[in-house]
């Protein structure tokens, strides 16, 4: 019988310990794999999508709350400003594009985004950011072009018609303005951002709406109605002819507009440094921590494995075994152990992240990929791996000196 063969006999021999050995083991692998992943697969989507615009200028307030309700559609916004800060914006010789953005309704939880359609001219990366996967852009209000998240989950297709609800996520009782339908025109290809998750359609099609709003809710009251609601933004996305001009820029919005400017890469960066990275190295420590504990439930175990069989190498010894060979024997046991942990880790890790990533794209428009690895989920893994063979190495010299 060979010495992995025997090595394996050993263990099979105590299912309990060789069971809980191993998934101590694979829970810290799996979360440490989960951790890293997960860190790696937001910071690139949303580091992306944040790179997008330079600058995103709304009513003051705060400015993550505005990159996060403008940007990436996660937040509620700051407020609305006026239609002439949008004009002044655009005339603006440092800035190449301004967009504005109206929002205000929803379609079953998927926002419904006002805008103009240069929207869809945006470049990233030398190459456009959108692309048609059917359809065409917007020409006439209530004509609406969806995201591939949007398509996908609600089974809108060309020439659909629907009524968005009141306010920008979907509850019940909500106001249903079934008196103004969309009709689809377009559906976008996947950009795997947040993107994916709106509804696009004219800016002239939500005052409509809300212009009809305010009437009905001052007649209600009892108070005179303007023939018309003043024209209103929710906020306006810029891309300038130099990212050096950003915080210039940005200072002279600030200064002499009624606006407030936010630099989405600053602003997530100011995320990830305040609360995501702290969440980050806190379960990375507990991962790590559970490592440790298994490795030493690793030595422990054989450490007591080879007191117990000093009949067993003796007689193996006797057999014409040599001392290496019995060290051997040890050392195959915490290799079987720290590989089994090991992969069973990474599989469990990743397997809850592909399970978990269609509830990440739907809910943050985050796409992620879960079976994907870098440089440093690889090192952690070989320095566990380091760590479950040098708790096999003490019981492996003891029982080479013992026999």
């Amino acid at each position: 019988m060979t010495l992995p063969r025997i090595a394996w006999r050993y263990l099979t021999a105590r299912p309990l310990v060789t069971l809980l050995t191993l998934a101590g083991i694979a829970l810290g692998v799996a979360l440490i794999a989960a951790v890293l992943t997960l860190r790696r697969e937001t910071e690139r989507t949303f580091q992306r999508e944040a790179g997008l615009f330079d600058l995103v200028v709304g009513a003051k307030g705060s400015p993550l709350q505005l990159t996060l309700s403008s940007v990436y559609h996660l937040d509620m916004p700051t407020g609305n400003v006026p239609w002439s800060l949008y004009e002044k914006l655009r005339e603006n010789r440092r800035i190449a594009t301004a967009i504005p953005i109206g929002l205000g309704d929803n379609y079953r939880g998927f926002r419904i985004v006002g805008t103009e359609p240069h929207l869809f001219d945006l470049q990233h990366e030398g190459r456009a950011f959108f692309s048609f996967a059917e359809g065409r852009v917007f020409k006439d209000d209530f004509e609406v072009v969806l995201g591939s998240q949007v398509a996908a989950s609600t089974g809108l297709k060309i020439g659909d018609t629907f009524a968005g609800t009141h306010g920008l996520v979907q509850m019940p009782g909500s106001e249903e303005h079934g008196e103004f339908p969309y009709r689809v025109c377009g559906i976008l290809a996947p950009t795997g951002t947040a993107q994916d998750r709106a509804i696009f359609g004219t800016l002239r099609s939500v005052w409509i709406i809300h212009d009809k709003e305010h009437k009905l809710h001052a007649a209600i009251q009892g108070t005179a109605s303007r023939a018309e609601s003043p024209l209103e933004v929710t906020a306006v996305l810029i891309r300038l002819k130099a990212r050096g001009l950003r915080l210039w820029v940005a200072d002279d919005i600030r200064n002499n507009t009624e606006g407030m400017p936010a630099i989405p890469v600053n602003e997530i960066l100011r995320l990830y440094q305040n609360v995501l990275e702290p969440v980050q190295k806190t379960l990375l420590a507990v991962a790590a921590l559970v490592v440790i504990v298994s490795c030493f439930t690793v030595l422990v175990t054989l450490h007591q494995a080879v007191e117990r069989r000093r009949r067993d190498l003796a007689i193996i010894r006797c057999l014409g075994g040599r001392r290496w060979e019995v060290a051997t024997l040890v050392m195959l046991e915490a290799v079987f152990l720290t590989l089994g942990g090991l992969i069973t880790g990474l599989l469990l890790g990743h397997g809850l992240l592909a399970a978990a990533a269609p509830l990440l794209r739907d809910r943050t428009g985050l796409l992620i990929q879960p079976w994907s690895m870098d440089q440093a989920e690889i090192t952690a893994l070989l320095v566990i791996a380091a760590a479950g063979l040098l708790s096999g190495l003490l019981p492996a010299l003891s029982s080479y000196r013992r026999t």
